[in-house]
């Protein structure tokens, strides 16, 4: 009887460790999302300048553009932006559906947060999982996809020739809550579910007497 005490003891310590654990992951995870919604150091200048960015046009990802340059972040037909500040000095591409496909006008607070302008309103759009790419050079990109939303849109060239002079690229992606961070940690699961195989009624039968 004292034995089966003893174990039985053991065995709630152990789901008292693996709930701690669990708890440690989310709070690692939760810090691990704040480092990775922090804007790259090569992308500083967006926040550093408090710029507005512009929608210029909005289409569907081309099957040119996906057999051109081999994204394997995108896919064909999935909705994508491009904008541009006042300064015209870069573009950006805002890629995947996302609350931010539909504001005209945004300001950059880090990578999975933006004031949506519209309106003259300022709302806050927070994205679940995001990642952003900035190049200090033109790309030929947002080139090819101005041209292809464009004739997508039946719209005029107008735009075309700032995207074109445009000196530095940036490349925005929003991916779903597949590529969110997991608030349970990935060893807590099987480790509970032996636990409760383990403390299940015929087990605790064999300990008993």
């Amino acid at each position: 009887m004292e034995l089966a005490r003893i174990r039985i003891h053991q065995w709630l310590l152990l789901l008292h460790l693996v709930v701690v654990a669990s708890a440690g992951s989310h709070a690692n995870c939760m810090e691990c999302k704040q480092v990775k919604n922090k804007v790259p150091e090569r992308c500083r200048y967006l926040l550093e300048e408090d710029l507005v960015f512009e929608r210029r046009c909005g289409g569907t990802y081309p099957l040119l553009a996906f057999t051109k340059f081999r994204d394997t972040f995108v896919k064909t037909g999935e909705p994508f932006s491009l904008y541009m500040p006042y300064t015209l000095d870069h573009v950006m591409v805002v890629m995947k559906d996302s609350a931010l496909q539909n504001c005209a006008r945004f300001q950059l607070s880090d990578v999975a947060t933006f004031f949506c302008l519209d309106d003259n309103t300022n709302e806050t759009i927070k994205l679940e999982v995001a990642h952003m790419y900035c190049f200090p050079f033109h790309i030929q990109l947002p080139d090819d996809l101005m041209q292809e939303c464009l004739a997508e849109n039946k719209m005029g060239k107008r735009y075309l020739d700032d995207v074109l002079r445009a000196r530095r690229g940036v490349i925005h992606y929003t991916f779903g809550d597949s590529r969110g961070h997991r608030l349970i940690s990935g060893y807590f699961c099987p480790l509970l579910l032996l636990l409760l195989l383990m403390m299940s009624r015929k087990f605790l039968c064999e300990l008993l007497p």
